[in-house]
């Protein structure tokens, strides 16, 4: 039985020429120890926003994506994949929510959609 906070995510994989939909499921269990690396991540991340300055946000950027692809989704794919898998009008919104389900809660993050 799947645990209630995995969660799923398609990405578009490139396969020569043309797109393929690919849906990964998350890890079942993340260790507790994994919320200071999101945590760390985010703050960095806010700060970085703050300077307005790209060359600043970028790498934390990078490494936001490496560590959802890394620890949340268990390597199932790497940072560039799901950069480059994801529709760049959705990528922020939903990279803000995969580390705020480690770092506030599934319940804190999620419970809005499931209302609707």
């Amino acid at each position: 039985m799947a645990s209630k906070f995995q969660q799923k995510i398609k990405l578009m994989i490139k396969d020569g020429s043309k797109y393929t939909t690919k849906q990964f499921t998350s890890a079942e269990f993340l260790p507790g120890s994994v919320m200071d690396t999101g945590t760390d991540l985010q703050i960095r991340l806010e700060e970085a926003t703050k300077t307005n300055d790209m060359e600043a946000i970028r790498p934390i950027l990078r490494e936001c994506y490496d560590f959802i692809a890394d620890v949340i989704f268990e390597k199932q794919f790497t940072g560039q994949e799901y950069i480059d898998g994801m529709d760049a009008r959705e990528l922020l919104k939903i990279t803000a929510q995969l580390l705020g389900s480690v770092t506030s809660g599934y319940d804190a993050i999620y419970s809005e959609q499931k209302k609707k």
